[in-house]
């Protein structure tokens, strides 16, 4: 396929700022008699880079290698084991954009491959890449956003920053000329700068599941093949439920593709991603943190924008549980909308200009409100308006700098902001609408601190310059130039990684979903009979679904499943099939599993049971009814293909079995 958008490589504009973070306070311990209490540790700081890799860190490494949040890398030797020492990354670093300011977005392309020629290789005849994601974490907004590509993605494939050689399958690019290639190629496709480059064998990544003792996952189906080789593919033998998964079986499950597409396999990818961070939320200890680093240190390898080399100590220092301390909503699984098959025997998709560039705006853009709004529509009540709606264009007074040596850039800019509604103010004449120096390659979209609303405004006007604009505090050189504009809002500096074209700030504010009919029929003895077939194996009270999606029967294998998720605990998992698509109704007397922690919404019915809503995006994936000592969860589909009007009916429906 084809982008318009380009590639920003912030070589030369840098966001210098001092962040600094606090440690939670220490817990206090009481007096004791025969002892007086031990002194506070004395304060730490961090440095200008800590608070950001902090966010990167975490997104670097949870999806592929299984570690996320509260991660400490201890060791000076450890931190440059991680280093790039590989001539193939040492070439790809160059290409990195450079690190932003604590405060700012961070960007990471994590490739997951088949090492085959030992734990770093990376000739390109030796391995595959099958995991290709973006990961950006937003400390502004505490936001974490995913971005996968289907590895039969057809794209045009770039080996050095400049020249396409070919358009081919996306994953051909690290087969063609390495981890630069992939590197480049994903940079040029999205025009998403990327700051940090992630590589990941999965042999590290079953070590590093098993190191963490496993993993909880929801299992959607019966997942089972014995045969391999040429005319089988790889086995796997998973039940289905929500069960603790060791590494090659989340490996097997997270590769899976073979009986629907390349496409379920990424959603499995990012809910395995989600799996993660709530298995480190709530079992990540400092005893455990050492040899998961042991098994990073020889699998994975990690690049870093800027000045380059291993990363500092100082960077990472106890900074710890980000992961845990995410809202629910908060986590945005992006995907590249109706994608199509366009290749021989449909082994390759596409996708149009306008889809690719929609998964970018929601993946450098998420909205923190539409789950909030989604549930409300879904439950037929008025989505409230947003705490703070966009302010009016008209009230952004913008000054336009040129940092490039393309003549005209700043005026033209200026001139088509104005066309779009905002209020763009010019230097005096005979003053040139310049920037201190014409090598910016991003685009800098400065506020004044000190002027109320600033901020909101330039996060508001850099939508229109694409993912290349970076937001910050209006730097000393620049300030003598603002007040001689009448002291603007938001002062622009135009980089050379800007094509032109602004996009209309309001595309990535994604609109309310519509209320829909639920896709149900009333069935309530469907499923009675199995559940009663199992009611002696459980402790709990069992519910029965009278209310089942439309189109959907039991699934042809294993349907009705009662085991142990954990030891002491029984669940109840039954499992429906629309077509080759599967949703499920868990039951179990398991009522802190990790998956449950974090709603977005609750609701109270009139019999006085609540249900918990979990909400991505705009899609309910999750709705637990609490009552009693158990808990009842209807799980949509791996990509959420149950609307949210069905998961809602579905809930509402679960009754309690009766005696007979």
């Amino acid at each position: 396929m084809r982008t318009t958008l380009k590639r920003g490589m912030g070589r030369a504009a840098t966001v210098n700022g001092n962040g600094r973070a606090v440690l939670p306070p220490a817990v206090v311990e009481p007096m004791r008699r025969y002892a007086p209490p031990p002194p506070p540790p004395p304060p730490s700081t961090r440095s200008t880079a800590a608070k950001i890799f902090g966010w990167i860190l975490l997104a670097l490494v949870i999806v592929v290698t299984g570690l996320s949040g509260g991660l400490y890398l201890y060791a000076h030797e450890t931190l440059n084991a991680l280093a790039p020492h590989s001539k193939e990354v040492k070439a790809s670093q160059k290409d990195l954009a450079k690190l932003p300011a604590p405060s700012e977005p961070a960007v990471a392309l994590v490739i997951g491959y088949d090492a085959r020629a030992g734990a770093l290789g990376f000739s390109a005849k030796d391995s595959r890449s099958d995991t290709i994601m973006l990961i950006r974490a937003d400390p502004q907004t505490n936001t974490l956003s995913l971005l996968s590509f289907p590895r039969d993605l057809q794209v045009p494939i770039y080996c050095d920053p400049t020249t396409a050689v070919t358009t081919d399958r996306i994953n051909s690019a690290w087969s063609r000329c390495s981890v630069r290639g992939t590197l480049d190629t994903v940079e040029k496709l999205t025009g998403i700068p990327v700051n940090y480059l992630i590589t990941v064998n999965f042999h590290g990544f079953k070590l590093l599941v098993n190191k963490m003792h496993g993993v909880y996952m929801q299992v959607d189906h019966r997942y089972i093949n014995t045969v391999t080789g040429p005319s089988g593919y790889a086995k796997i033998d998973l039940e289905p439920g929500y069960q603790q998964l060791d590494g090659q079986q989340a490996l097997d499950f997270v590769r899976f593709r073979h009986t629907d597409s390349d496409i379920y396999r990424l959603a499995r990818q990012q809910l395995f991603f989600e799996a993660l961070k709530d298995r480190l939320a709530t079992s990540m200890s400092l005893t455990n943190i050492p040899p998961i680093i042991g098994a990073l240190k020889n699998n994975i390898v990690i690049a870093r924008g800027g000045s380059g080399g291993a990363l500092g100590f100082t960077e990472i220092e106890k900074y710890a549980g980000l992961a845990s301390n995410l809202g629910g909503g908060h986590l945005f699984r992006v995907q590249i909308p109706n994608l199509v098959n366009c290749g021989f025997l449909n082994a390759q998709v596409c996708a149009t200009n306008a889809d690719m560039q929609a998964a970018v705006a929601s993946f450098m853009h998420p909205d923190v409100t539409l789950p909030t709004r989604a549930n409300a529509v879904a439950l037929g009540r008025k989505p409230q308006a947003p705490k703070q709606p966009p302010l009016q264009r008209a009230a952004i007074t913008t000054l336009v700098l040129n940092g490039t040596n393309v003549p005209g850039l700043a005026r033209d800019t200026s001139y088509k902001l104005g066309l779009q509604g905002f209020h763009t103010v010019q230097l005096p004449p005979p003053a040139q609408p310049n920037a201190p120096t014409q090598t910016y390659d991003q685009t800098l979209v400065y506020y004044d601190a000190v002027q109320p609303n600033a901020k909101a405004a330039a996060r508001q006007i850099a939508v229109a310059f694409g993912p290349h604009a970076v937001t910050a505090p209006l730097p000393p050189e620049l300030s003598p130039l603002a007040l001689s504009a009448a002291n603007p809002l938001v002062v622009v500096v135009v980089g050379s990684s800007f094509d032109g074209q602004l996009i209309d700030p309001q595309a990535n504010i994604v609109a309310t979903p519509v209320h829909e009919t639920a896709s149900v029929r009333i069935d309530p003895g469907y499923a009675q009979t199995a559940i009663r077939d199992v009611r002696s194996k459980l402790p709990f009270r069992l519910m029965v679904p009278h209310v089942i999606e439309s189109s959907s029967y039991f699934a042809q294998l294993e349907p009705v499943r009662a085991y142990k998720p954990i030891a002491g605990r029984s669940a109840l998992c039954l499992t429906f099939a629309r077509g080759n698509i599967y949703w499920q109704i868990m039951e179990t007397d398991w009522t802190t599993a990790p998956v449950i922690r974090r709603p977005t919404d609750h609701i109270a019915l009139a019999d006085g049971r609540r249900l918990d809503l979990y909400t991505v995006g705009g899609n309910i994936h999750m709705v637990v009814l609490r009552s009693g000592a158990a808990s009842y969860w209807v799980v949509n589909t791996l990509r959420d293909e149950l609307s949210n009007e069905t998961m809602l009916a579905i809930a509402k429906g679960l009754q309690p079995l009766g005696s007979k």
